[in-house]
Formats: structure tokens, C-alpha cells, sequence
């Protein structure tokens, strides 16, 4: 579906389809949070003994957030690939807040333990984060003009 609009010449040009962007985002914002919040919600439910508190609330919010930032990147920058140019952006850009961490612990070397910390949650989320860039960049890319 197609929005014109008479321009200020008088000829009629023809509108980015905005309604479908913005679903298509949401639809890929829901997968990538799929993936990354279902993995760790499962890895948490795996571990026996585990005891909720709101720590976990804040860490699963944190994780949506992180999840706006990545699909937008992935939004913007997969537009004018196809299918395949926008899951490997998409693999690229899920990657991106693991190496942010992990520069982080390799530039200000935060002491043993906040490191450890860091390192490890960059090396459990790397994964899990790539797959559902992968999967927002095959849902927010453009369509291919070519047959």
C-alpha cells in the first residue's frame, strides 16, 4: 500500500510506507528479545535453586533496553540490503553490546571479579544476541529489486 502526496510543485510523489517500518521494527524487536530474554530466562531456570528477587527484573529490564538500541542500529542499517545483507548486519550489530563490554574489561580493568563478571555475561549473551540480531536484520531488511 502506497501513500502519495502532492508535492509543492504540483506533481505527486509517492511516500515511504511508514506503517509497515514501524511494524516490521516491532516484529523484530520481539524476536530479538525472544532470543536473548528467553535464553536467559531459561539459563536462570535451569540453574536449580534459583531464587527470583527483583535484581532479575532489573537485569531482564536492562536487557530490553539494551534490545531498543540494538534493533535500532539494525533497523537503520539494514534497510537496503536484502534478506541475507540484513541478517549478517544483524549478526554484527547483536554483537556489538558484547564487544562494548568486553573493551570495557580489557580497557579499564575493573578488578577480578567485576571483570570476570563482564567477561562472562559478554560470552553468554554474544550468542544469544547474534541470533536474534540475525533475525531482526531478515525482518527489517528491504525487499530485493531483483528477481
Amino acid at each position: 500500500m502506497a501513500i502519495y502526496r502532492r508535492s509543492v510543485t504540483g506533481s505527486t510523489v509517492q511516500l515511504h510506507d511508514m506503517p509497515s517500518l514501524s511494524r516490521r521494527s516491532v516484529v523484530a524487536l520481539c524476536a530479538w528479545e525472544v532470543c536473548v530474554i528467553g535464553y536467559s530466562l531459561a539459563s536462570l531456570a535451569l540453574i536449580g535453586g534459583h531464587i527470583w528477587s527483583a535484581d532479575d527484573l532489573l537485569w531482564i529490564a536492562e536487557l530490553a533496553i539494551c534490545g531498543l538500541f540494538v534493533v535500532g542500529a539494525v533497523a537503520l542499517l539494514s534497510r537496503r540490503f536484502g534478506k541475507v545483507g540484513g541478517a549478517i548486519t544483524g549478526v554484527l550489530c547483536g554483537l556489538l553490546p558484547s564487544v562494548l563490554m568486553l573493551s570495557w574489561v580489557f580497557v579499564a580493568r575493573p578488578g577480578f571479579e567485576a571483570s570476570a563478571g563482564g567477561a562472562g555475561i559478554a560470552f553468554m549473551l554474544a550468542a544469544p544476541s547474534a541470533v536474534g540480531g540475525a533475525f531482526a536484520g531478515i525482518i527489517c531488511a528491504g525487499r530485493n529489486k531483483h528477481p
